[in-house]
Parts: C-alpha cells; structure tokens; sequence
C-alpha cells in the first residue's frame, strides 16, 4: 500500500504557498529568533524560484511584505486579499494554486496560530497532501507555535524544514538543471554547512582520480 507521507515532495508535485509575510507583524512573534526567521523565509522562497515548484505568495488587505523577501522573489507577484484567515477562502490565491497544477501544497508563514494553522487545516479539507514548514512560520510564543505545529501534524501535515524541503526536492546532488541554485541557498543560509559539503566533495573527487 502507497504511504503518502514517505512519498518526495518534487518540483512536478509540489506548489509552495507562502502566507502573510508581513513587515509590521515581524516583531510581535517570539516563537523564533528574528534572524532565523527571516534566513528561512527568504531561503523558502529561493528554493521555490530556484528549484522550480510552483509558488503562491499571498498578504492580508493592507499588509506590507518582508522587504527580503521581495528581493528574494525577483518579481513574482504578490496577492493581496481581504480578511480570510484561511488563504485557500480567497477565490484569486485557490485559482493561483488550482493554475500551478501541483497535488502537493507546502504552507509557511505568519502566524503559526492564526493565518497558517487555518490555510493547512483548508488545504488537507480539499484533499491535498500539505507540509508545514516550521523554520520559516512564526507564532507569538514558542507555545502557540508549537500547539499549532502539534494540531496541524495530528490533522496529517508533514513537518519540514526549508532545507529538508530543498534537498528532497533536489534529491540528487549530480542533477545539474538546479544543482546551482541548490548549493547556493546553502551558501547563503548555512555557510558552516557548504564548508563542509565542500570538503567531502573534494575528498570524492580525489578518490575517484586514484581509482582511475
């Protein structure tokens, strides 16, 4: 029997539907250092450009996104909606996901108990296969975040990170169409990390040359 949480998430199936990034909400969550926050959520949105999945990036009526976050999304566009705490109520953010044609939606954003738990538990009701990712979403405490995250994993979503995300998407590190983009948002995000992805590269590459 097909286990559909062991199933990969892949550019093909996958649509990342990010909520709510707004500036002014920013430092009013403690779930997360800042930083961490922001390096994640820029991280997400580059492995969505970058790695080739589809990509709904939506805000509240009003609302003004991270700027970071728009640098990282190099013009793609940014829907603005009206007061729905599920994302997925709004009729133009359901026809962009419907429109991307992927089975597979992966949700972040902020907050954790509001906006976020609302769009998964809408997304698992019509049926998709969601991921959570918990690097990239904030709450106001790291109580509410973690009750929220505890709801939405016992209603079947999948917990990931923004880098467990990336590399199931990559799934081989020799795919060369989007190796680029995927050691470069390791670079940029986890540099302690390319440092030593790097090295064991190095030692691949001279094995190889004394076995040739």
């Amino acid at each position: 029997m097909k286990n559909e949480y062991a199933e990969p998430f892949t550019p093909k199936n996958t649509t990342v539907l990010m909520v709510d990034y707004s500036a002014g909400f920013i430092n009013t969550f403690r779930s997360h250092n800042v930083n961490d926050h922001l390096t994640a959520t820029v991280a997400l949105a580059k492995t969505a450009v970058g790695l080739k999945t589809g990509l709904v990036v939506n805000l509240g009526a009003g609302q003004k996104p991270y700027p970071q976050l728009v640098t990282a999304l190099g013009g793609h566009p940014i829907i603005y909606r009206g007061g729905e705490y599920n994302a997925l109520d709004n009729p133009g953010v359901l026809d962009a996901v419907k429109k991307a044609g992927r089975n597979r939606l992966v949700i972040a954003g902020i907050s954790t108990d509001g906006c976020v738990i609302e769009t998964v538990l809408g997304a698992l009701r019509l049926g998709y296969t969601v991921g959570v990712v918990e690097d990239a979403t904030a709450g106001l405490t790291w109580e509410t975040h973690d009750i929220a995250i505890r709801r939405m994993v016992q209603a079947g979503a999948i917990p990931l990170t923004w880098l467990s995300l990336a590399t199931e998407l990559q799934m081989n590190w020799e795919a060369k169409e989007t190796a680029q983009a995927y050691f470069g948002l390791i670079s940029e995000a986890s540099p302690g990390l390319t440092m030593s992805i790097n090295a064991e590269h190095e030692a691949a590459a001279k094995e190889a040359k004394a076995r040739s």
